[in-house]
């Protein structure tokens, strides 16, 4: 008799070596485990506003309307005392509706947070945290995305009436793909040129009102509309933005960074870096981070506890059980699945360190250090690119295992891709960001050749560490001749060659550039530095955080086997790597040891 679906998922629980409920300790942390169950509570009690049951029924019409109908509840919720801003991100999260007011609390509120002067923030702020004003981000264009110097956008200073005109200029220059802009938003924070007294002061946010907070209208000069349906996330109203000579006063340029002084005079902070206008796309990245590790688990957790319970073929699996075999016993599931789980879990620490790492960061910011800005940025693209890459391409991994069933909308799988799928090209496209993480990279490696000193951080370590002055080591490292196995049972030697690993291709890499190879032949080059930078970055951040446990605690072992197991994966992905290394490179016996140890790994 073929055991029920509960029967076998408890078995399957039940083979575990640790508690559950200390693993969800570990990767979730306390305050936010109160949060979700808060949450979780609130919605249960009122179905008839949050129950989303009927959501692959919905057109695109009805799904707006329930989002604004769950949106417009949970700010009552919030303006009630019941719920705080951060809570009612965690409620999005569980109804996986991608309302239209999100953004207006991650990005424009933020932007505000960070960018406005105290002046400004209350002039502002207090209005869109009472939401009595609904913002969104309007930076891409038609004709401009992930070059955000290029965007045609101008926000022009005219001292005789001491205001702003913001101008779109041409066609290109239309703002494009701009959430919660199509029918909801009253307010746009519009990234524009600067320029004032016929100096270009390049791309800064200013506040610009777009429609009327009395009857929703457009104002005028704006030419405003929403996009239409999308391959995913049609809840949200992606519009359109045209603005015609459109005046706004002084001060709703955000000036905390750059003030223009009544008159036109222009003043920056000491030494104060240009790219802090940018630092809403930084603290998106870090969102996306911890988002990612979410939504992966989501899927994760959908494939592998179907292929637990769904059986296929009797005899063909290793293990003998009676009748058919589950197919999560077959290899090529388990090869397919258990690395998603491992990445998840690294996820998981990536994203609670990074967040410290931005904390950190930003402290310093408010403190007028500029200097952390650029490790900042470089870390948040690699890591952005790093985990959308990993989830979305797991989300569909985990649509196929699922087989046939995995085709249903019922599966949870589908228009969760759909939706998901915006995360590797928003914010940043994953192939143009990578190159702002290697050109980070090589610059700190041509700062060592040419004996300046560089700041310390996370990247500089490594390439200190692994290129004396800049450059590769004359003999092999003694952790690339270590047998696999030695290899994949010490933590500190799977750091270091993922470190060296990202070294060397720095290093070979700024030798071509330095020897004439273009910057448009290096491209695909940077893309594999950019990866080998973040595996690296990954991994540290995952045994940092697992240096957390307690000394016996029951987890160790099995965490301690995931990361084991993650290193494995991303040696046995990019052997060729390990292959062409101008010093220590690894040999085909190697390579194929590494492959039938991780088997081994995943199996176990």
């Amino acid at each position: 008799m073929t055991p029920s679906t509960a029967d076998t998922l408890q078995a399957e629980r039940s083979k575990a070596a640790f508690s559950v409920a200390e693993m969800n300790a570990f990767i979730v942390d306390e305050q936010m485990r109160a949060q979700l169950t808060k949450v979780e509570r609130l919605l249960l009690s009122e179905p008839e506003t949050f129950d989303v049951r009927q959501v692959y029924f919905m057109s695109r019409t009805e799904k707006m309307d329930h989002a604004l109908k769950i949106g417009r509840r949970l700010i009552e919720l919030m303006k009630e005392g019941k719920l705080t801003g951060e809570e009612i991100s965690i409620a999005d999260m569980i109804l996986d509706i991608n309302g239209p007011f999100g953004l207006h609390r991650a990005m424009f509120i933020p932007t505000l947070q960070n960018q406005a002067t105290e002046e400004q923030k209350a002039m502002f702020l207090g209005k869109a945290e009472n939401y009595e004003i609904l913002g969104c981000y309007a930076q891409t264009e038609i004709g401009h995305g992930s070059n955000v110097q290029g965007l045609e956008t101008t926000c022009t200073y005219l001292p005789e009436t001491d205001e702003f005109e913001v101008h779109s200029p041409s066609i290109s220059a239309c703002k494009w793909w701009i959430g919660s802009l199509g029918v909801t938003a009253t307010h746009a924070m519009v990234m524009a040129q600067l320029v004032v007294n016929g100096k270009n002061y390049g791309p800064n946010p200013v506040v610009v009102p777009i429609r009327s907070v009395e009857d929703h209208q457009p104002l005028p000069g704006v030419t405003v509309g929403d996009l239409g349906p999308k391959f995913g996330f049609n809840a949200m109203d992606n519009g359109f933005l045209l603005l015609d000579h459109v005046r706004v006063p002084r001060l709703n340029l955000m000036q905390r960074y750059i003030t223009v002084a009544q008159g036109g005079r222009v003043s920056r902070p000491k030494n104060v870096d240009p790219k802090v206008a940018y630092g809403t796309m930084v603290y998106v990245r870090t969102q996306i981070v911890r988002n990612m590790s979410q939504v992966l688990a989501k899927a994760t957790t959908t494939a592998i506890r179907y292929a637990a319970v769904r059986r296929q073929f009797s005899g063909k699996a290793d293990k003998r059980v009676d009748g058919e075999s589950p197919v999560l016993d077959y290899g090529m599931v388990q090869h397919r699945l258990i690395p998603l789980l491992a990445q998840n879990y690294a996820m998981f620490a990536t994203s609670q360190a990074f967040a410290a790492h931005y904390a950190e960061s930003m402290g310093e910011l408010n403190r007028g250090n500029f200097g952390p800005l650029k490790e900042l940025h470089a870390t948040a693209c690699g890591l952005k690119r790093w985990t959308s890459d990993v989830a979305i391409h797991g989300i569909d991994t985990c649509r196929h295992a699922c087989g046939g069933h995995g085709f249903s909308q019922f599966s949870g799988l589908n228009e969760f891709f759909g939706n998901q799928y915006p995360n590797i090209i928003w914010e940043g496209d994953n192939y143009v960001l990578s190159q702002q993480t290697a050109r980070f990279v090589l610059t700190q490696v041509n700062a060592l050749r040419a004996g300046k000193q560089v700041a310390d951080n996370q990247t500089t370590q490594y390439l200190r560490a692994h290129l004396p002055g800049g450059h590769l080591p004359k003999t092999a490292p003694a952790f690339t001749q270590m047998p696999v196995a030695d290899l994949a049972s010490n933590p500190e030697a799977q750091l270091q060659l993922l470190g060296f690993r990202a070294a060397s291709m720095a290093a070979e890499l700024a030798d071509s550039m330095a020897a004439g190879q273009s910057h448009n032949r290096s491209l695909v080059a940077m893309q594999r530095l950019c990866d080998a930078h973040s595996d690296y970055i990954v991994a540290s951040y995952f045994r940092r955080h697992l240096r957390t446990l307690a000394p016996a605690s029951p987890l160790a072992p099995t965490l301690n086997k995931l990361a084991s197991l993650l290193f494995l994966y991303v040696l046995e992905q990019h052997s060729a790597d390990l292959l062409r290394l101008t010093v220590g490179a690894f040999s085909p016996v190697q390579i194929s040891e590494i492959e039938q140890l991780l088997a081994q790994v995943i199996e176990e």
